[in-house]
């Protein structure tokens, strides 16, 4: 990567995180995270060391696919989206910036519930990668979803069952917990790696975990960005996404 991306990359992700300031995402996600940590707290420590796992995990999913699609939507809205055509940034470097900015403060709300609602050992290697990694697929499922909405409404009406089907295959895990076959599932082989960081997590299959999502996301961005470019940069009119496709 060349220094002028670097640049670029670096100036965006910026932006983004001023305009999710400017948006109140970072309040909401504040706010949503003293509401975890509140349950959390009434949950005996007997108990806890399996719920913030799950809590953790879901921080990231949940909310991640549900403010990328404001962001994108909102950007429709206000003309922003089309005008990438004549700027240096490129497309993926926008996918890639809009990724990173929701994951940074996803890592940041995962590790501070973490520190303030867990009292044992906690392997944040793990953690870390399993809040990135996470965060990573479900924002860009968030973009494809928004590259298919004409406004938030369709967004969410979309995202319900797209969220039922990437989370189903982890209630698998309750019966089949030691089945491998299921780290084919992006979802499970996420909720095992931050499981897996506080009940420990064999080092072979983390790095499997680990690998495999990576190859995931990375072909998921390439995927994700075409649909971004034909949908939106040079399919949308006005802020209007085309849907002609469907």
């Amino acid at each position: 990567m060349n220094e002028n991306r670097m640049r670029r990359m670096k100036n965006a992700v910026i932006a983004d995180l001023k305009f999710e300031r400017k948006q109140g995402f970072f309040t909401i996600y504040l706010i949503i995270s003293f509401l975890y940590l509140l349950v959390l707290t009434q949950i005996p420590e007997t108990y806890r060391h399996i719920a913030v796992p799950f809590v953790i995990f879901s921080d990231p999913s949940v909310l991640g696919l549900f403010f990328i699609g404001g962001m994108l939507l909102l950007e429709k809205e206000q003309g922003i989206l089309q005008s990438i055509v004549v700027t240096p940034l490129e497309s993926m470097e926008y996918v890639i910036s809009k990724v990173m900015s929701l994951s940074i403060v996803a890592l940041f709300a995962g590790v501070l519930i973490s520190l303030l609602a867990y009292s044992g050992s906690v392997n944040y290697l793990y953690l870390v990668m399993g809040i990135l990694l996470t965060s990573f697929f479900f924002t860009q499922i968030g973009i494809l979803i928004a590259c298919r909405s004409r406004g938030i409404n369709e967004f969410f009406l979309r995202m319900v069952p797209w969220m039922l089907a990437l989370i189903a295959p982890a209630f698998f895990l309750i019966p089949y917990w030691e089945a491998a076959v299921l780290n084919l599932f992006p979802t499970v082989a996420c909720l095992r790696l931050v499981y897996g960081a506080y009940h420990g997590n064999p080092i072979g299959m983390a790095v499997f975990q680990m690998g495999y999502m990576i190859l995931i996301n990375a072909g998921l961005l390439i995927y994700t960005t075409r649909q971004f470019e034909e949908r939106i940069v040079y399919g949308g009119q006005h802020g209007q996404i085309d849907l002609s496709k469907e």
